[in-house]
């Protein structure tokens, strides 16, 4: 089965911390910092101030505590009692998310991410429940699994390093964290929110699939924007005008082959190219 991907406009380029990657990354790690030096020493009433921002900002049960805009901002937060979590989980994002922003553009990747990260929060909501697991819900882990499930899918047969030793197909390496979420969410009883991986990954799955099929929601969203005048840009490098062909083949090529496969001239107008935006 071949899949259409979507290509950045001219001027974006091939950026390594592309404009979503950056801003959740700043967000995730500022509201983590904040919890580390204020959530536990600053108290209300005598109570911890992380124990507030849980109660109202991280995702609580239905029917007890829950609040609708909890499945936005329980992305946000992760547990300041450790940093394991928002170690490995800004890392995926960068490492998986960076190609996917690149080629679909800042837009699409903000809607993708925040309905999968919405998706994965609901499906918890259901079916932890049903397996006797309860309690709140903090972190960006089912975004996350929602973003490496469009990596797998856009690109099955990239190699992953395993333990940054075993190479394995993208979407195998995929396949077996969804399968290890599913056994856990059924059986286990570790703490951690599996359904909402698995909420991820599906919600991931079904969303592209709709895409691919010209059912796209970033595009359904822009139409309620005013339309923006456009400015004729230009782009040079080293005196050579670099065209939209140029810029599509290089894009086609990492698409294909990897970033790594790119010649030293082809990076550079990407560089150059990712510089024109700002």
């Amino acid at each position: 089965m071949s899949y259409r991907y979507y290509r950045p406009s001219f001027f974006r380029g091939f950026r390594f911390f592309p404009s979503a990657i950056k801003y959740l990354i700043i967000i995730n790690v500022a509201v983590y910092l904040f919890l580390i030096f204020f959530g536990f020493n600053f108290k209300i009433s005598g109570i911890p101030l992380y124990l507030y921002i849980y109660k109202y900002f991280a995702l609580n049960p239905a029917g007890d505590g829950f609040k609708l805009w909890q499945l936005i901002t329980y992305m946000f937060i992760h547990d300041p009692k450790g940093i394991f979590h928002i170690l490995f989980n800004m890392l995926m994002l960068w490492m998986f998310g960076t190609e996917i922003e690149n080629l679909w553009g800042t837009r699409r990747f903000w809607v993708y991410y925040l309905t999968t990260g919405i998706g994965a929060g609901i499906t918890h909501l259901v079916f932890a429940p049903l397996f006797g697991q309860f309690g709140y819900v903090v972190g960006a882990s089912g975004a996350i699994y929602g973003i490496m499930t469009a990596f797998a899918v856009m690109f099955p047969d990239r190699m992953i390093f395993l333990y940054f030793l075993i190479p394995i197909p993208a979407r195998i390496f995929v396949a077996i964290l969804v399968f290890f979420d599913l056994i856990m969410g059924i059986f286990g009883s570790d703490g951690i929110a599996h359904f909402a991986h698995l909420g991820g990954a599906v919600v991931g799955f079904i969303y592209i699939k709709l895409m691919y099929s010209g059912f796209d929601l970033s595009e359904i969203l822009a139409k309620f924007k005013l339309p923006k005048k456009q400015k004729k840009k230009y782009l040079l490098v080293d005196d050579e005008i670099i065209t939209q062909e140029q810029i599509d083949e290089i894009l086609d090529k990492i698409n294909q082959y990897g970033y790594e496969s790119l010649t030293e001239r082809e990076k550079r107008i990407l560089y150059e190219a990712s510089k024109k935006l700002h």
